[in-house]
């Protein structure tokens, strides 16, 4: 029976969104009224931490909703039932209500207060967000327009699905707190209905938990084109045609505090498309696959994928999705001694030790499988993609590991 109980209560737990916390706090006034809304103010400042100037309004809002106590002997519970629905309306639902312990007279000008508030709580459900980093793509820059087989396409169209084959190969990966910064029409519509009159008050505790980014990749279409090849082959005549895409595309991750700018780099790529004589198919193939190419470069080398387990001839990679994919070859390095910068003692990333290489053969939404080709595999080795991608053109000299590793990873 406890075993049942205390089950009911994790699950509850586990889906819970909002909940109710409290705290007590203690203000002064010249007047009893003026030591309860005082109160009222620190106990917010004490959860939500509020600027000077926000303090202004929020005592301007609850003066304007607070019913006077006009006397020392009135009951707490009077007159928290008597001003906790306007007191709720002024400090937008985040007070749900408050319990007055006393209000008494300590000088001849001032009154002290002291109050248990109550406030409404939200939770994100899932793991906390603030946990990883943030991470915002905005919309690459384009040309007005690009060629497909002598044809001129929107950028616009091409910016658009590129930058969002980059989402979700990035989301996908599970390493970042991804927020969207191109449909705040979609947010303000929910925030209009939260704030409208027939909306659970409680249900306000949802508004005020955007986060902020840390690091917004930027970039730039530089070039795009495809052009078709067609070949035939002299002793039977017969006639192949194939797609060839290239692109150039420029990059910039930065850290939106500081307006710093932590990578700048340039891939210059060519790549064949399957043959297809829709457009948009080929737009969105041509996008998925320098998504593709720039996301590895970012994410490899910010989190390496990393063997978590190995069994026998099996390794278990903890990264899955639409980043890996079956038949994708590895090298497997075993991560030695830490390394630093002499002149700027920065943490540079660890040395690593080549050990073997293993190949995917089974991906899932969060983890991998690969079979060892060879070497001796050790849990928590990293891998590193087989062939590097020698069409990339970085305004770093050199060390993307170790640089990615430094800028991404937390203090050590």
């Amino acid at each position: 029976m406890k075993k049942i109980i205390f089950l009911i209560l994790f699950f509850i737990s586990l889906f819970a969104e909002i909940k109710t916390v409290s705290v007590i706090a203690q203000g002064y006034g010249m007047t009893q009224d003026e030591a309860v809304k005082n109160a009222l103010i620190n106990a917010i400042s004490q959860v939500k931490g509020i600027a000077i100037t926000a303090k202004k309004t929020l005592k301007k809002r609850i003066q304007e909703s607070h019913i006077s106590i006009d006397n020392l002997n009135i009951a707490s519970t009077k007159v928290v039932d008597a001003t906790s629905s306007k007191i709720q309306s002024a400090t937008g639902g985040f007070v749900k209500s408050y319990r007055i312990f006393y209000v008494k007279k300590i000088s001849p000008d001032e009154y002290k207060a002291k109050l248990k508030v109550y406030f409404t709580s939200y939770k994100s459900p899932g793991l906390n967000p603030k946990n990883r980093r943030s991470l915002a793509v905005i919309p690459f820059e384009y040309k007005k327009t690009y060629n497909i087989y002598g044809r001129d396409i929107n950028g616009r169209v091409l910016s658009e699905r590129i930058t969002q084959a980059i989402i979700n190969k990035i989301t996908q990966t599970r390493k970042f707190t991804i927020l969207d910064r191109q449909n705040s029409k979609y947010y303000e519509f929910e925030k209009n209905f939260l704030l409208s009159s027939d909306t659970e008050v409680s249900e306000l505790a949802r508004l005020g938990k955007r986060l902020g980014a840390d690091y917004f990749i930027i970039g730039k279409i530089l070039d795009f084109g495809i052009n078709k090849e067609v070949s035939s082959n002299y002793y039977t005549s017969e006639v192949n045609s194939k797609n060839i895409a290239y692109a150039t595309i420029s990059y910039r991750i930065l850290n939106i505090p500081t307006q710093q700018i932590k990578w700048s780099d340039t891939i210059d790529i060519e790549f064949i498309l399957p043959v297809s004589k829709r457009v948009e198919s080929i737009i969105s193939k041509a996008s998925n696959k320098i998504a593709q190419i720039l996301t590895e470069q970012i994410i490899f080398n910010i989190y390496p994928p990393r063997i978590i387990e190995i069994s026998n001839n099996k390794a278990i990679i903890n990264m899955g999705g639409n980043v890996l994919h079956k038949g994708d070859i590895f090298k497997v390095y075993a991560l030695g001694k830490k390394l630093y910068d002499p002149y700027t003692k920065e943490y540079l990333g660890q040395d690593e030790n080549e050990i073997g290489e293993v190949e995917i053969t089974i991906v899932k939404p969060k983890i991998s499988y690969a079979k060892v080709i060879s070497g001796t595999i050790k849990k928590g080795a990293i891998l590193r993609k087989f062939q590097e991608n020698k069409n990339s053109s970085s305004s770093q000299d050199s060390g993307k590991e170790s640089m990615f590793e430094m800028l991404f990873s937390k203090p050590h």
